[in-house]
């Protein structure tokens, strides 16, 4: 089996943040894009020499630091009653966040998750071959199963397959979803084919040269759905 993993960060314990921390009560319940915002930057800042984009030192963040993070995130992609539903949304705010901390050498792409599932599949290889965070949006979902992901944006962190050809049906492909300190290792067809339209579907940053720094590193303590 092939294996490949962002070497991603943990806080104490906690790998990445969580969203059950914060206090407002409007975040813990539609803050789930400014979280998986916050967790983008303070990758980008730690592994990938982007600085700017954690006011902190990131060696040292703790949950208080997140926290406080969380908030000055939420000024760029604030709660709202519909959640921040499209791509198009978390594309406009997290670009307006890296504008204002002069932050260049990031793009934002988008994949629409009406997008057939070998396109997904490719984007996510590109992304964590180039070891970056995919955050991915799903609405609603026909399988019981996936329901934490319902309505719900996350972090892609890794994937797996069997064989050389990833994109063969015998590949099997997965990747490893990052929500709620939670690494779980999930089927992409399954997690793609939502039965619902319209669907989320998946943000595409592009770097520049200059922020390369960290390989890739194994995450443990994954689980399997």
């Amino acid at each position: 089996m092939v294996k490949k993993e962002l070497e991603f960060f943990h806080i104490g314990d906690s790998l990445g943040g969580n969203q059950d921390w914060c206090l407002d009560h409007m975040m813990q319940l539609g803050g789930c894009a400014a979280v998986t915002a916050c967790d983008c930057s303070i990758y980008f800042a730690l592994r990938r020499g982007h600085r700017a984009l954690y006011p902190g030192d990131p060696e040292r963040i703790d949950r208080d630091r997140y926290l406080y993070f969380t908030e000055e995130m939420k000024h760029y992609l604030h709660p709202r009653w519909s959640g921040i539903d499209k791509l198009s949304l978390f594309a406009k705010g997290y670009q307006k966040y890296l504008e204002d901390r002069g932050e260049h050498g990031i793009g934002i792409g988008t994949l629409e998750g009406s997008s057939d599932p070998e396109e997904a599949k490719k984007a996510v290889l590109r992304q964590i071959d180039a070891s970056l965070p995919v955050p991915c949006l799903i609405l609603n979902h026909k399988d019981p199963a996936l329901e934490d992901y319902v309505w719900h944006w996350f972090l892609l962190i890794g994937c797996r397959y069997q064989g050389e050809d990833p994109l063969s049906e015998e590949a099997d492909f997965s990747v490893l979803t990052l929500t709620y300190s939670e690494a779980k290792w999930v089927k992409l067809d399954a997690l793609w084919e939502t039965g619902y339209s319209p669907r989320g579907g998946l943000i595409l940053f592009q770097e520049n040269k200059e922020g390369i720094l960290a390989p890739t590193a194994a995450v443990s303590g994954a689980e399997t759905i």
